[in-house]
């Protein structure tokens, strides 16, 4: 039922979403060394040992994220960059962040997108 309503809940959020929820990878890597930036990964478990992830990201998989919410409390006034593998299920988790006043964005392409552009530098 809770996990029913959580989406329930990322979806009407989502019909609010605007642009300035995203963040390039460009703009998101100037942040990579900052400590008052959390990089947040949504994705599972094995995608996350297996694929690989951004430098001291927290995993805290998407549909786990209510439930773990109290773990952010930390960084409520700082900024959260959100990722999954495409960015789907990072636009939810940024929805629900700050639905719940966490001031979060979303990698525009997701970790595929950082990769590619890890690839082309």
């Amino acid at each position: 039922m809770i996990k029913k309503s959580f989406y329930c809940l990322v979806f009407f959020l989502l019909a609010g979403c605007k642009e300035e929820n995203n963040i390039k990878v460009e703009q998101a890597i100037k942040y990579l060394n900052d400590e008052a930036v959390l990089f947040l990964d949504v994705r599972t478990q094995n995608e996350f040992n297996y694929d690989g992830s951004i430098k001291n990201s927290l995993l805290i998989p998407v549909n786990q994220l209510g439930k773990k919410l109290t773990m952010l409390e930390y960084y409520k006034d700082k900024k959260i960059i959100v990722y999954c593998k495409t960015g789907r299920r990072s636009k939810l988790a940024t929805a629900f962040l700050k639905k719940n006043n966490f001031q979060a964005v979303t990698i525009q392409g997701g970790f595929l997108a950082w990769e590619k552009h890890s690839k082309l530098n």
